[in-house]
């Protein structure tokens, strides 16, 4: 983990998850709710290939969903996306607004997943590569 003070003079891709945890488009939310029985994953990425698809949060998904409904049934493709160069002081004000505290780092073609950027919730720290 590394504490937001000293983030905050790094860029974006010094501190993403480098390999965040995705499911393919084709996931159930079965698939939905086994990834989500990790306390640290809040965000599901589908992501075809090295393509960003969509996200699913962990609250988007209703309980009384059926486990074999698709995934993208409770998709969100607005979710808030950032360029690894970008300064990490530029985008905290962002990332601790969205939903569930992650923001996706994608390529400059805006669709290209190269990671994720996440608060841990504790210690004011961004989350480590075990997450």
């Amino acid at each position: 983990m590394i504490a937001r003070e000293v983030a905050i003079r790094l860029t974006v891709g010094e501190v993403m998850l480098r390999r965040p945890k995705t499911l393919d488009p084709a996931a159930t939310v079965a698939d939905l709710r086994r990834l989500f029985e990790n306390d640290n994953v809040r965000t599901a990425l589908l992501v075809d290939g090295a393509t960003l698809v969509a996200t699913v949060d962990q609250d988007d998904v209703p309980a009384s969903a059926g486990t074999g409904e698709p995934a993208l049934t409770f998709a969100r493709y607005d979710a808030e996306r950032v360029g690894p160069e970008v300064p990490v002081r530029d985008v905290v004000d962002l990332l601790e607004r969205t939903r569930q505290g992650r923001l996706v780092v994608v390529a400059g073609d805006g669709t290209t997943l190269l990671g994720l950027l996440c608060l841990s919730g504790v210690d004011d720290a961004f989350c480590s590569g075990g997450e």
